[in-house]
């Protein structure tokens, strides 16, 4: 099994990439998410990978994450989630949304994945719920490009995943706030979930806090909850 591979990017596709290791070019079917995050042709790169042989193909993946590698492999677990769907949900959503998502019963959010309907999300939040449950945010950001990065300025761009998650712990702290006040987790997710969207597109992080979020949702709710 060949679990991970460091060598030379020679090709950048929509959902793959060519890795050049030592002479040899690996395809690789990636995520969306990594694609963007990519440096420059021939820049050195480092990625946890997955084999799949069926039938008459040979398929192999590759993760920014070992965790992002664990999670693709738990995703196939569900009925219904074959290697194409489970890639396209973790190019939808981060480690810590899909988490978040998950322990949540937040369907809607998995289903935005492209590819994966409400019955198959559904499945994911069941299914998946207990196996989740004591994982914490975070999760995602043990980082082989971020360690790689350290030796090789190119490996991928700097705070891949840290930029996506590094207010989750202000996230959950909220929506335990939120429940103490008597809200369920599945009403208060995704409203908190768009607040972030939306600071993080104004680029106005550092005010993102647990007493400046809580009025902002606070309001949000008392339009969606009756």
């Amino acid at each position: 099994m060949i679990a991970s591979l460091t060598g030379n990017l020679a090709s950048i596709g929509k959902s793959e990439i060519i890795l050049e290791v030592n002479g040899v070019g690996y395809l690789l079917n990636v995520s969306s998410k990594l694609v963007s995050s990519l440096g420059e042709i021939g820049s050195k790169l480092s990625v946890f990978t997955d084999l799949q042989i069926k039938d008459d193909k040979i398929l192999m993946y590759g993760f920014a994450t070992s965790n992002e590698q664990s999670f693709f492999r738990l995703l196939q677990s569900v009925q219904g989630i074959g290697p194409k769907a489970a890639l396209s949900i973790l190019s939808a959503l981060t480690i810590n949304e899909l988490i978040l998502a998950i322990t949540s019963g937040d369907k809607a959010m998995i289903s935005r994945a492209e590819g994966v309907g409400p019955k198959v999300a559904a499945r994911v939040t069941a299914e998946l719920s207990e196996k989740v449950s004591n994982m914490h945010l975070n999760f995602g950001n043990n980082d082989i490009s971020k360690n790689s990065q350290e030796k090789n300025s190119n490996v991928l761009k700097s705070n891949f995943l840290n930029e996506e998650d590094q207010f989750f712990d202000v996230v959950e702290d909220t929506i335990s706030a939120l429940i103490n006040l008597g809200y369920t987790r599945s009403e208060v997710f995704s409203v908190v979930m768009a607040i972030k969207k939306d600071f993080n597109l104004k680029k106005i992080n550092l005010d993102f806090t647990v007493n400046a979020i809580i009025p902002l949702a606070l309001k949000e709710l008392s339009k969606v909850v009756k």
